[in-house]
């Protein structure tokens, strides 16, 4: 695992947010939730067709899904954190993203900024040492409280 920090304007901050949190196998627009065979012993004949044709189209979906490598790009199944500017130290007019990621996934995930954000871009070192310096250090302390309630 690779961490990298990305600083963006403010501006794009809410729009990054919803990227950030984003699963499309979580969605139910893109893909409909499945209902037990108990659900569907108490259907019409009807219900149970037009639920079999939206069963069709939710595989035909998960299908489009793996293979689209966009769509695989799922930050919210990695270690990420969107910072306020102001809580590391930094300009107060960006927010920045931490990234902890395999190689492969923040290859595929640069080129999604590309796509979809004009401000963002990664960081100098040295503000990439300090804000992965933060973060760790919060990791840390966490761990160090939960240490302590369990009694490790």
């Amino acid at each position: 695992m690779v961490a990298r920090v990305y600083e963006c304007d403010k501006s794009e901050a809410e729009a990054l947010k919803k990227v950030l949190e984003h699963d499309p196998y979580l969605d139910p627009k893109l893909v409909p939730p499945s209902k037990s065979d108990k659900d569907l012993k108490l259907m019409s004949e009807e219900d149970q067709k037009k639920y079999r044709e939206e069963e069709a189209k939710s595989k035909e979906a998960i299908k489009k899904l793996h293979e689209d490598k966009y769509a695989n790009v799922i930050f919210v199944r990695q270690n990420c954190s969107l910072r306020d500017g102001a809580t590391v130290d930094l300009d107060r007019n960006k927010s920045y993203l931490y990234l902890d990621a395999s190689e492969q996934f923040l290859g595929l995930a640069e080129e999604c900024f590309k796509m979809e954000f004009k401000t963002i871009k990664r960081v100098t070192k040295s503000e990439e040492e300090k804000v992965i310096g933060i973060i760790k250090a919060e990791e840390d302390k966490a761990a160090t409280g939960f240490g302590s309630i369990f009694g490790s």
